[in-house]
Order: C-alpha cells, then structure tokens, then sequence
C-alpha cells in the first residue's frame, strides 16, 4: 500500500511493458477500487456510468483483436501513408528535441506492446455511459457527458496505483465502441467510453513523467 497521496499523484503512470500477465488481480482489490471510485464527482449527480470488469480470456481476445484493428487504421497505416495530421501528432520525428523523440519513440513502443498483448492483461475495465450522446463534441452536454465519467476512471487508477497495480487509460477503444458493446452484451444505449487494462507492476519504482515548466500552461488572471 501506498498511503501518502502525493506519492500516488506523483507516481501514477500509464503502465504497459510493466504489467504482470502471470499474477491474477484479486475480485476484492477490484472492488475496493471501484467503491472508492464511485466517490468522484459526477454531473448532477446522477450516476449513469456503467462499468464492465473483463477477466476471461475469451472475451479479452475479441477486444483484443478490435483494438488491433484500431491501431492499424489510426496509428499504422495513416503513419506508414504519411498522413499529415498523424504524423504532426504521433510521429517522433515531428518532435523538437532528441530527448522528445527518444520518448515518443518509448511511448510508441509501449502502445505496440499493449496492443499485441492485450488478451494477456489479467483484467481489462471498460467505462460506459447510459446519457444521451452529446450531438457536439465541445459545448453543450459534452462537458458533462465525459467530465461524469473521467474522474471515475482517474480515482479508478490512483487506486489501484495506492495498492500495487498500474493501468493505463486506452480511449482508442471508442473507435470500435459499437463492436465492442456488442462482445460486452451491453445494453442499448449503453456506450463505450474508455478501456482501463490494468494488473500487478513487475517492481513498484514509477517516477514522475517528464512535463514542460508550469509557467508554459498556466496563466493567472487572463492568458497575457
């Protein structure tokens, strides 16, 4: 256990290559993470996330084989065809530094070992909703449809993270919400948000990530 909140704040990691396939995560744990979970702040406090908790490896290899369509239609093939707008995003060599690309380069490897080894997490939690979806992606209902579902999953992690387990938040899920909501048999108008894959470290040494100076994103008042 973790038990300094600082410490977990700090030390909250996406964990993929450190994910201990061999070690079965406890029914209990999880359920004293999702209990502390459901604490979090949700629009007008009504709870309409819904949340599927995935051990078997029959359901985790179909999800498996969707989240590898995802990467080769989002990531792979629109890298490997020089698409503009992924490459700008994705691509280390767009970043400025050796240090960035030599990172990007890392955090690309780690979403490639996740996503040739996601029927191997020992357990997969999906985030949905029952709210209408919002029509517009900004404004309106939008705010409130994802910011009711977020701090869920975020009080989910740091959870796990106090008691030895590292996740990670896959949101690419979303691209093949319908498939997936129907290997998840969920209800209509239940939706795919998000998938937190998470399990046991191997080892507990998570540092702080490495972020730009404070004086770069915040400013007081008004921006300048």
């Amino acid at each position: 256990m973790i038990a300094d909140i600082d410490d977990v704040l700090n030390t909250t990691r996406a964990v993929r290559k450190r994910l201990d396939f061999g070690r079965k995560v406890e029914r209990e744990v999880v359920e004293e993470c999702l209990l502390m979970a459901q604490q979090a702040a949700v629009g007008s406090n009504k709870e309409d996330w819904r949340f599927v908790v995935v051990t078997e490896l029959e359901v985790k290899s179909r999800i498996a084989e969707l989240y590898r369509q995802v990467w080769e239609q989002t990531v792979s093939a629109p890298l490997a065809a020089g698409e503009a707008a992924t490459v700008a995003r994705l691509s280390p060599s767009m970043r400025e530094t050796e240090e960035d690309k030599h990172r990007q380069i890392k955090i690309l490897e780690g979403v490639k070992y996740l996503v040739d080894n996601l029927e191997q997490v020992p357990a997969i939690l999906f985030a949905c909703s029952t709210a209408p979806t919002p029509r517009k992606s900004m404004g309106g209902s939008a705010s409130g449809y994802y910011g009711s579902i977020f701090p869920f999953i975020w009080s989910f992690q740091l959870a796990l993270r106090s008691r030895g387990l590292g996740s990670v938040l896959a949101t690419a899920i979303a691209h093949k919400a319908p498939e997936a909501a129907k290997i998840l048999n969920l209800p209509e108008g239940c939706h795919v948000i998000a998938m937190v894959p998470f399990g046991y470290t191997v080892g507990s040494d998570f540092k702080k990530g490495a972020r730009g100076p404070l004086d770069l994103i915040v400013q007081w008042e008004q921006w300048f």
